[in-house]
């Protein structure tokens, strides 16, 4: 519901400023562009918005999956509580808003002037240019792991083969095994999203003697409390290992199936999963979109880039700290950059920044579920928090609320996203 709430009120909002006012510029009413490169939560929404808000606006979306595995529930889906296609989603839905859906890559960005090629060698020049290309990984951080072996102790972070394998992996398993999570530091994509899956993995292995270990990089976590409690709840065994214990895994064998630990261990689970750290997604750092840190640097209130004008970056590839890296913040961020690159093309002052919302719900068990809301805007230039909001575990009913709530979350951020996915 709140969700639903914002999402109308940043859309109303600009719609004002679009449809009141001075004429379009010669250029703008000439047929203005917009085109807009990854179509997951933060590109789908940002595009699907600019239509809604702009109908004669063309909007070119760049997206090469027809189909993908979602980050969120993708954990349920690992576990085996989901079928794939109930946790998947696609750009699809967005051309009956009149989005423009070209379902391939592009070959090359200019953020100069403003175009990108395609796979034909065709450039599309545009007013302004959004970029939710997500992330990547970085293979330097582990001695030992890189993408070509990668598949041998597989993430399952990107939605891609290495979650089909990891499902395969985990279904596999036989009675009385260890599985190993090998958690990167801070920043990275879903920050509870480990840790829910440590959860499912055990609760879906419980009674067959397995034990789940989870070797952090980091002495803490997002709702660390709240999980280790149910933790020591739920059936099956987790064990958290935090980088002060000597968690953090710093070199891996994938030959041996054998990880090393910052503390000295050596260990060869029956399964590794080994998340790697991560950064924005190669496009942004070919078009010189990164800073230092890997991350794409933009304004709070716009999410245009700080380093090349008439770009906006979102999503996970944006360094908007503390807004996190989720679904739920990367849609909502999207829907206020709609809003700004309609005011900026219409000639209107930049709209009120709009108050974001993050809502991260962890499943525990299929009927557990705990949840972390916040609330975040742009003040004197710098994306703060406003609040946080735990959903406190309580008792077993009001857990039981809370994944009723993650799956209306779910259906109505999938619908939002995508157009009535």
């Amino acid at each position: 519901m709140a969700m639903d709430l914002q999402r109308r009120r940043i859309l109303r909002q600009a719609a004002a400023l679009c449809s009141a006012g001075p004429a379009f510029s010669a250029h703008a009413s000439a047929g203005a562009r917009v085109v807009v490169v990854g179509g997951g939560f933060a590109g789908a929404s940002c595009a699907g918005a600019l239509k809604r808000l702009w109908p004669r606006l063309q909007v070119l979306l760049f997206e090469p999956r027809r189909r993908f595995v979602a980050g969120p529930m993708a954990n349920a889906m690992l576990a085996g509580l989901r079928d794939p296609a109930a946790v998947s989603a696609s750009p699809a839905g967005l051309a009956a808003l009149g989005v423009d859906w070209r379902a391939e890559a592009i070959a090359e960005l200019d953020p100069v002037r403003l175009r990108v090629r395609d796979g034909m060698g065709r450039w599309h020049a545009a007013d302004r240019l959004v970029l939710a290309p997500g992330i990547d990984l970085v293979w330097d951080g582990i001695a030992g792991l890189d993408a070509g072996n990668s598949a041998r102790m597989p993430h399952g972070w990107l939605g891609d083969a290495s979650m089909r394998a990891l499902g395969q992996r985990f279904a596999a398993l036989r009675d009385g095994a260890t599985v190993l999570i090998g958690v990167p530091a801070h920043p990275y994509r879903c920050p509870p999203g480990p840790y829910e899956r440590a959860s499912l993995f055990a609760w879906a292995l419980r009674g067959r003697r397995a034990k789940l270990l989870v070797a952090d990089a980091k002495d803490d976590f997002s709702l660390r409390p709240l999980f280790q409690r149910a933790w020591g709840r739920l059936p099956g065994s987790v064990e958290w290992w935090p980088r002060a214990q000597g968690g953090e895994v710093v070199a891996v064998d994938t030959a041996r199936g054998e990880v090393r630990l910052a503390g000295g261990e050596r260990l060869r689970p029956d399964l590794a999963c080994i998340i790697p750290a991560q950064q924005a997604a190669a496009p942004c750092h070919a078009a010189d979109l990164v800073d230092e840190t890997g991350w794409c640097p933009v304004q709070a209130d716009s999410f245009a880039s700080l380093r090349h004008a008439g770009v906006h970056v979102l999503g996970d590839a944006a360094a908007a700290y503390p807004l996190p890296k989720s679904a739920m913040a990367a849609h909502s961020a999207a829907l206020a950059c709609a809003a700004a690159i309609c005011a900026a093309l219409r000639g209107e002052a930049a709209p009120p920044p709009p108050v974001l919302q993050s809502q991260c719900y962890s499943l525990l068990a299929p009927e557990e579920a705990i949840a972390l809301h916040g609330d975040y805007a742009a003040l004197a230039g710098r994306m703060s928090a406003l609040q946080q909001r735990i959903a406190d575990d309580g008792d077993a009913a009001q857990r039981a609320r809370e994944a009723r709530a993650a799956q209306a979350w779910w259906r109505a951020l999938l619908r939002d996203s995508f157009a009535g996915q």
